[in-house]
């Protein structure tokens, strides 16, 4: 397989137009000469609890905390990116949010990652490019450099950029269209019980560091409204979440 087999989104607000060169700039730089915009959704100012799409009460007993009308866009963007690869004809997307910084030779080390993917015969779900740090995961081989394809089974927060397969797009359009929790959480959650993520680590993507013109509210976020039980909610689910990758990499085959 070559770059051409997968096709690549990138998650833009419409007013954030300096956000939008910036990431057409990186793309030109990584040679992608082909990439389709999805405007992001903008949750911010929506009473959450009058959306039929969103569980606002799960959400509390999960996070111990509201979730945010910014989550909430996020996640709705994520799944349009999904829909509109998923009505593509390549079998891989890689989605990219616009803060997204691209390694020069990003092509080349996705086309290695896949090309050994498909040579092991793994099934596989998604791979994430831009892990901020790895824990509990099993590498399998090297791409290029320092960079590694591994095992992700303890699958990685923040989702600026993720190749996906159609199986692994699929199953979560299909079975997670419901939000109750941010995206990246969600796709955690997913991940380290499926056992079919996988990563490239270091990573092939950074971001720019500029702040989110879609998630101003998330930066400021204080205390106010957390549930007494938010710390424990918190390391509840980071505690269940590493005992099932831990399990996994301790009973993982790299064939």
């Amino acid at each position: 397989m070559t770059s051409g087999s997968y096709a690549t989104y990138y998650i833009n607000l419409d007013s954030s137009t300096e956000r939008r060169s910036s990431i057409e700039a990186e793309l030109v730089k990584a040679g992608v000469t082909e990439s389709y915009r999805i405007p992001a959704f903008d949750g911010r100012g929506l009473d959450l609890q009058s959306l039929g799409d969103c569980d606002v009460d799960a959400a509390f007993r999960y996070l111990g905390r509201p979730l945010r009308g910014a989550e909430y866009g996020c996640y709705r963007s994520h799944l349009a990116a999904l829909d509109l690869f998923l009505a593509s004809d390549r079998p891989y997307g890689l989605i990219l949010e616009d803060d997204a910084m691209l390694d020069p030779d990003m092509r080349l080390i996705l086309d290695r990652a896949i090309e050994k993917l498909e040579c092991k015969g793994y099934a596989w779900d998604v791979i994430h490019i831009s892990p901020n740090r790895m824990k509990i995961f099993t590498p399998l081989t090297d791409l290029k450099d320092a960079h590694k394809l591994v095992q992700a089974h303890y699958f990685p927060m923040v989702a600026t950029a993720l190749l996906w397969s159609r199986d692994g797009a699929q199953n979560f359009v299909d079975h997670y269209r419901k939000v109750t929790m941010p995206i990246d959480t969600m796709f955690r959650e997913v991940e380290v019980r499926r056992a079919r993520g996988f990563a490239i680590w270091p990573p092939i993507v950074g971001i720019t560091g500029a702040d989110s013109d879609i998630d101003e509210v998330g930066r400021k976020r204080k205390v106010h409204g957390r549930a007494w039980y938010y710390g424990i909610a918190k390391q509840k689910r980071l505690w269940n979440n590493k005992i099932i990758a831990l399990w996994y990499k301790l009973s993982f085959s790299k064939g």
